[in-house]
């Protein structure tokens, strides 16, 4: 059984290295859909082994892009002679921690599951400073699932079919975790932070199952304060890694 690493990016040149570097060291191989990135993405991409795909497309549909990224590793499957192979997605600003493919592989080889999550750990304010509440300290994101023929992402309904997930529709009928952690580097900065709650009030409105994300701004602006509850988190905590339950080392 082998693993292929696979990433939907789009300007992500900041992370990248780290991030397709960790799937290229944890995964036999690293297949990223690149959409429009002008900011030296794909090149830092194939720098440290990944296939790179562009985007034939203009217009945001995560759930298009996604099953073109699971067309593009078939055929780099098919070159590497077939077999079992199994999709380990990441974001571009997630980057699976060492030993991550083996504690995978561990899983997939003792379980009957169809997909299998990866702990998110959301570093907040700097690169030894975990958030915890709410759902930051408990998202276990289905990211693994075995490749196969047909398989395709659900459609949401959400503007550019937003949050369809991390596995294809077909392997979510049984899911187990896998034991493996990646680090959340996206939420990290302030400005970052600000910058995606724009990004995210302004192409999906009223997305009030999200709690209109305010979630991700809690305690960087007046109307969301640290101290409020909110529908997935809050009161905001913040941890150092040292001492967070099972985290170990630093993430930097």
């Amino acid at each position: 059984m082998r693993l292929v690493g696979l990433m939907r990016v789009r300007n992500e040149a900041r992370w990248i290295e780290r991030t397709a570097g960790a799937l290229a060291r944890e995964c036999d191989a690293v297949v990223v859909f690149d959409d429009h990135s002008d900011d030296g993405t794909p090149e830092i991409a194939r720098s440290v082994g990944a296939t790179v795909v562009p985007s034939p497309f203009r217009g945001i549909d995560e759930a298009r892009d996604k099953d073109h990224l699971l067309r593009d590793a078939e055929r780099v499957i098919a070159e590497r002679g077939g077999g079992e192979w199994w999709a380990v997605m990441m974001d571009g600003d997630e980057e699976l921690e060492h030993g991550g493919g083996e504690i995978i592989r561990a899983a997939v080889e003792s379980g009957r599951a169809t997909a299998y999550t990866v702990q998110i750990m959301y570093l907040w304010n700097d690169a030894e400073t975990l958030r915890v509440d709410g759902i930051y300290g408990r998202f276990h994101r289905p990211s693994v699932f075995r490749m196969r023929d047909g398989l395709r992402f659900r459609r949401t309904g959400r503007p550019g079919n937003l949050h369809c997930g991390s596995v294809p529709l077909e392997a979510i009928a049984r899911i187990r975790p896998s034991g493996a952690r990646a680090w959340h580097y996206g939420y990290m900065l302030r400005e970052d932070r600000l910058r995606k709650w724009q990004y995210y009030t302004r192409f999906d409105p009223r997305n009030y199952a999200e709690d209109c994300y305010r979630h991700i701004v809690q305690g960087d602006v007046p109307d969301v304060p640290a101290e409020a509850k909110l529908k997935h988190a809050g009161p905001l905590r913040l941890v150092r890694l040292s001492e967070a339950q099972g985290a170990s080392g630093s993430a930097a």
